[in-house]
C-alpha cells in the first residue's frame, strides 16, 4: 500500500508491514470467519429447533422421535437441549467458515504478492483454489465443482464491491 504522507517513524512502519503481512491478514480472516460461522451456525440451528412437522421432509420416523422426545420434556431440559444443539452448530460451522476464511485471505495474497498487481484475477484464483482444495475431500469431480462456485463466487463479490 502506497503511504504519500510525511515519513514514518521505524515503529510505525514495521507495524504497518506487519499489518499488510500475508500471516496477518490470514489470522483476520481466521477470526473474522470463525464469528460470522458461528452466529450463522446459531441461526441455522434456532430455525432446525423450530421447523414445523408438517414441511416436506419432517414427517420421518425419525423426525417424529425427536419431536416426540421433545414434547416430553419440561423446560429446562428442553432449554439445555436447545443451548447443546445451538452451541454444537455454532463451533461446527465456526470452524468451517474459519478454515474457509484463512486459506482464502492468505492465498489471495500470496497470488497478490507473487504477481505485483491488486486486480480481479487474485481473488478469482484464490476462490478456485479454496474451492478446489475444500472440494478435492468429495473427490475429482466435486475439487473442479468447488473451484468453478469459488471462483465465481468471488469474481461476483469483486465485481460488485468494485464495478470491476
Amino acid at each position: 500500500m502506497d503511504y504519500s504522507g510525511p515519513p514514518l517513524d521505524p515503529t510505525e512502519k514495521k507495524v504497518r508491514q506487519f499489518m499488510e503481512s500475508c500471516g496477518f491478514r490470514a489470522a483476520m480472516a481466521t477470526v473474522g470467519g470463525f464469528g460470522m460461522g458461528a452466529m450463522i451456525g446459531m441461526f441455522m440451528s434456532s430455525m432446525e429447533l423450530s421447523t414445523p412437522l408438517g414441511l416436506p421432509g419432517m414427517n420421518t420416523p425419525e423426525q417424529q422421535k425427536l419431536f416426540a422426545q421433545r414434547r416430553a420434556m419440561t423446560a429446562k431440559e428442553t432449554l439445555q437441549d436447545m443451548y447443546k444443539s445451538m452451541t454444537s452448530r455454532a463451533w461446527s460451522s465456526g470452524k468451517n467458515f474459519a478454515m474457509i476464511g484463512c486459506v482464502f485471505a492468505g492465498t489471495e495474497c500470496l497470488i497478490e504478492e507473487h504477481r505485483g498487481k491488486h486486480d480481479k484475477v487474485n481473488p478469482v484464483a484464490a476462490g478456485c483454489l479454496t474451492g478446489g482444495a475444500m472440494g478435492l475431500r468429495g473427490g475429482p469431480t466435486a475439487g473442479i465443482w468447488g473451484c468453478a462456485g469459488f471462483a465465481a463466487f468471488s469474481y461476483a463479490i469483486e465485481v460488485y464491491m468494485h464495478g470491476w
